[in-house]
């Protein structure tokens, strides 16, 4: 089944640059536009070592030339606990939202490092949010997603 969920998430992919709108990316149940300032990255080399860890990356810039990441994956994969693992502290917020599961993680590392971490989750898929993003970049988001 984990196969089939990869091989679904690979031809499920499309994306298409349009310069007046941004990045077109059709993998969750909604079209999801993204700045034009992101960048696709996907290693095909795990998805034959390492197949349940497959994702689709999208490296991009916030307004102050900072990195934020929209990470497309499989929903195979409990980051909650990886969190409360790696961290000393750790906030989840979840709820519902539309046909998406919604998280929101604030963790603060043995370094004292604090990050924040969302994620918009169906029953196959999720998109995580991470980095250095602005609550424009989450609001843009979030308001694209309608079903």
């Amino acid at each position: 089944m984990k196969n089939f969920g990869v091989i679904l998430l690979l031809f499920v992919f499309h994306s298409s640059a349009k310069a007046e709108k941004g990045v077109v990316v059709n993998i969750l149940p909604d079209k999801l536009i993204l700045s034009a300032d992101c960048e696709v990255q996907a290693n095909l080399q795990r998805l034959q070592s390492q197949p349940e860890n497959f994702s689709v990356l999208y490296i991009c810039k916030n307004s102050d030339n900072g990195k934020y990441f929209l990470d497309f994956r499989l929903n195979n994969i409990d980051l909650v606990a990886n969190f409360k693992r790696r961290s000393t502290d750790v906030v989840v917020n979840k709820s519902k939202f539309k046909s998406y599961i919604f998280y929101e993680l604030m963790a603060k590392g043995s370094n004292g490092k604090q990050s924040k971490f969302v994620s918009y989750c169906t029953k196959e898929l999720c998109l995580d949010l991470v980095g250095e993003y602005e609550k424009s970049i989450k609001a843009s988001i979030t308001s694209q997603l309608q079903k």
